[in-house]
């Protein structure tokens, strides 16, 4: 029954991230179709996807109470979890987004390492709550 709710939980936790963060990806870049960017996506995409399910499913204290902050808004606390999670799914796509629109003329460098802290909240408080389940159990 906990195998379950694990997997339940990985589930819910990277089809949230991936509705918030590839349609509009993909949407927003559909000029760049040619057959190399389709492909470098995918391949990105799938190796980074493989990656983030097996250390969730590794992190599977944290990602149960990640969902159960996601579903249920009772404090700041939780309101501040709910906020990280959205950050760092829409960065994919606001980030570069921004630097378009603003014309900073940042390089990839610079986008991917904007894009990367935007997600230092949402690994924070994972790892943060990871490690409260853990020390829980014992």
């Amino acid at each position: 029954m906990a195998r379950g709710n694990a997997v339940r939980d990985v589930t819910v936790f990277v089809s949230l991230y991936l509705v918030l963060s590839l349609p509009p990806f993909l949407y927003l870049n559909q000029g760049l179709s040619s057959l190399v960017n389709n492909v470098a996506l995918v391949a990105s995409l799938g190796t980074a996807g493989l990656a983030i399910v097996a250390g969730l499913v590794l992190a599977n204290e944290g990602v149960t109470r990640y969902t159960q902050f996601l579903f249920s808004i009772s404090d700041a606390f939780s309101a501040l979890v709910d906020l990280s999670f959205v950050l760092a799914a829409v960065s994919w796509w606001a980030v570069p987004e921004a630097v378009m629109r603003l014309a900073l003329g940042l390089g990839l460098a610079q986008v991917i390492t904007a894009i990367i802290i935007c997600h230092v909240p949402m690994v924070l408080l994972l790892s943060l709550m990871t490690i409260v389940g853990e020390v829980q159990k014992q």
